[in-house]
């Protein structure tokens, strides 16, 4: 779901707001950062409530952010900038390249289960 919303805030930025393409592809990056950290917070690793959101929230940041913001900035400058791929072509191709290791980034660094005393 993160790649969609990615795809369509990029043509927002870049197509509705008429921003430079890799401005519009830091913007797209953060807003799902923001959208996929909420999901993971209350799906995938059931976190939401337990002690340290914050904490998770800026390990998220640093980690699951600098290397999506880098390696999709990386992607769309070579993908776009070089190659000549239309935009919302060249975003799901970027977005492939940096997924197994943002999901290992959330896996071990940042989810990590929180044991509440009492619980299991």
């Amino acid at each position: 779901m993160g790649s969609v919303v990615q795809t369509v805030a990029l043509y927002l930025g870049r197509d509705v707001a008429g921003l430079h393409y890799l401005v519009a592809t830091v913007l797209a990056v953060e807003v799902t950062l923001a959208h996929n950290f909420t999901w993971h917070e209350h799906w995938t690793w059931k976190t939401a409530g337990q002690p340290d959101w914050g904490r998770r929230a800026w390990r998220y940041q640093l980690g699951t952010g600098t290397v999506a913001l880098l390696a999709n900035l990386f992607a769309m400058r070579v993908l776009v900038g070089v190659m000549g791929l239309p935009t919302l072509l060249a975003t799901p191709l970027a977005i492939v390249g940096s997924g197994a290791i943002n999901f290992l980034i959330g896996q071990f660094l940042v989810f990590k289960r929180v044991l509440v005393p009492g619980s299991r």
